[in-house]
């Protein structure tokens, strides 16, 4: 497991280009995906997820989700066009889970139009400590421990 910053991003995972979405391969060419705690942090607690219907196509860089943080409503995106095969359906009720185990809550499963192509988009390995690296600098983070006391959440 990675550890950037006070961040972890675990290694069996791909994650988009911001860092905010996780994926994982969940079998017979579905896509989990979650959200990561870098985001998290970036965002605030998680109040209420609302995920696009099983069988809803989804255009690549378009929302699978609208989920409510810090009084905020905001898209999750999939950098892959798609299609939600699966919704985790206790999140619906009980989304503050994610906020406690982001990398053991999946948010829905996905799959995914080409599968190789939606691979290519996401970063995994030496790539996301590159690029969590370049974020933390652009959003002044040193420490994430240190950034959340910051915004008042820790």
């Amino acid at each position: 497991m990675a550890e950037i910053r006070g961040c972890e991003f675990p290694d069996d995972l791909m994650y988009d280009a911001e860092l905010n979405v996780w994926f994982r391969d969940s079998g017979g060419g579905q896509l989990e995906a979650g959200l990561t705690a870098f985001g998290l942090a970036l965002v605030g607690d998680l109040y209420m997820f609302n995920p696009r219907p099983v069988g809803r196509e989804i255009e690549a860089n378009k929302a699978f989700a609208l989920v409510e943080v810090a009084k905020t409503v905001l898209s999750v995106r999939t950098p892959f066009a798609c299609v939600v095969a699966e919704i985790n359906t206790p999140l619906e009720t009980t989304p503050f889970k994610v906020n406690r185990s982001p990398y053991m809550n999946w948010l829905v499963r996905l799959e995914p139009d080409d599968s190789t192509e939606a691979r290519s988009l996401l970063l995994s390995g030496n790539e996301v400590a590159v690029r969590a690296n370049e974020l933390m600098d652009l959003h002044g983070i040193t420490s994430l421990a240190d950034f959340k006391r910051s915004l008042g959440s820790a």
